[in-house]
């Protein structure tokens, strides 16, 4: 199968123009420039449009698409997070067994790639065919249990493993997730100092709004009087951050966080769209950058959020953070979320060899060759014509082959 198109942003900083990508299977065998003689024609001809490695959501939670426009934010982080659970209760304690729309909106929006967490079980069946990369974090609680069944924790997962939160989930089970996951050669994924009482509580064991969740969740542990450290440095220092490891949001940082994160270079999956919602405080995204801590960019949930884009999150980033160049922008939509799975030689860019996971986009009107202009054009537009998933379109908005479109 062969497309063709007037530019490609094959990586970061990267462009081509008058591309001619060729696949055999699910890999990519020729990606060229310009005439090439002999060629048969394109079975797609997308004239002025944008090609680009498929974009990768580093933080979703596709179980909540049952969520969306039914939980307003009254300020208290805590409530928002009790209604959650009542909305779950209300069902059964069940989740969307197959998240259909979600997974449309996350193809059409290009990605092709999604990190999902998830406390029910899906239908694993359904989600294997969905289309999308989907690489599933079972989420774990119980603060209060200090004795956790390793193999029973295992069956539950799978594939990965994700602590939910230092706060939520025992120190014992995040240790035990760390072993497990390394065990599996999987990262671990944990929220990680996401709201300031997350700190205090657990420097001091004190806060009224996390001690009245856990107990309404019977997880409260009476004996737990804080830990001295802030959350970053508690989970460095009992190595649960020993291995690739998404720390999601981190939207605080206390004295001393960012040297630790530097250290251990966790990735941090800033969710742009759903830290605006809680109305924290500009998010520490440049400081991450200068330090040379990974990042890449997320969406949480649509209780959080209104859409399960990347580019919906980049948008923001680039009006929020004007000075991050939109080549590093591109890197955190891309290949960022996908390196703690190891996938850096599979996927992230437009290569031979690689497997063909890109996305198409058209272009009302030409804003030039530059890098900047391009990727800004994509953004403006933030729906793609074509999604192709490992080789299969997943996605497309666009006439039958061998006409153009």
């Amino acid at each position: 199968m062969i497309f063709r198109a007037k530019y490609a942003l094959v990586a970061p900083g990267e462009v081509r123009t008058d591309v001619r990508l060729e696949l055999d299977g699910n890999r990519i065998t020729s990606f060229n420039t310009g005439f090439v003689p002999g060629s048969p024609a394109a079975d797609y001809n997308f004239g002025t449009a944008v090609i680009l490695p498929g974009l990768v959501n580093a933080h979703c939670h596709l179980e909540l698409e049952f969520c969306g426009g039914q939980v307003p934010y009254n300020g208290n982080f805590m409530d928002w997070l009790q209604a959650i659970r009542d909305l779950k209760r209300a069902r059964g304690n069940t989740a969307t067994a197959f998240p259909r729309d979600s997974i449309k909106q996350l193809l059409a929006a290009g990605c092709t790639t999604v990190v999902d967490h998830h406390a029910t079980q899906l239908d694993w069946g359904a989600m294997s065919g969905c289309g999308l990369r989907h690489v599933p974090f079972k989420e774990y609680f119980e603060f209060n249990n200090h004795e956790p069944d390793a193999d029973h924790l295992s069956s539950q997962a799978a594939q990965g493993f994700a602590p939910h939160a230092p706060y939520t989930a025992s120190l014992e089970i995040a240790r035990t997730c760390r072993e497990l996951a390394n065990r599996r050669h999987q990262p671990l994924s944990v929220h990680l100092s996401e709201i300031p009482g997350e700190i205090e509580f657990i420097r001091t064991g004190d806060s009224a709004q996390i001690i009245q969740l856990l107990k309404a969740a019977d997880a409260y542990d009476a004996g737990f009087h804080g830990t001295g450290k802030t959350p970053i440095r508690l989970y460095a220092d009992e190595g649960i951050l020993n291995g690739p490891t998404y720390a999601v949001h981190v939207n605080y940082l206390a004295d001393g966080d960012l040297q630790v994160l530097a250290d251990f270079r966790p990735t941090v999956v800033y969710c742009p769209h759903s830290h605006a919602f809680f109305r924290h405080p500009p998010h520490p995204l440049p400081q991450y950058l200068e330090a040379g801590v990974p990042v890449a960019l997320g969406t949480d949930s649509l209780a959080s959020n209104d859409r399960l884009s990347p580019l919906h999150e980049a948008a923001l980033v680039r009006r929020r953070f004007p000075q991050i160049a939109a080549a590093k922008l591109m890197e955190l939509i891309t290949s960022a979320g996908a390196e703690p799975l190891g996938w850096q030689g599979r996927l992230g860019r437009l290569e031979p060899g690689l497997l063909a996971d890109f996305a198409i986009f058209k272009l009302d009107g030409d804003p030039g060759r530059g890098f900047t202009e391009l990727f800004d054009a994509v953004l403006d537009d933030g729906q793609a014509a074509l999604t192709m998933v490992d080789g299969i379109i997943r996605h497309t908005t666009v006439n039958p082959p061998n006409k153009p479109v």
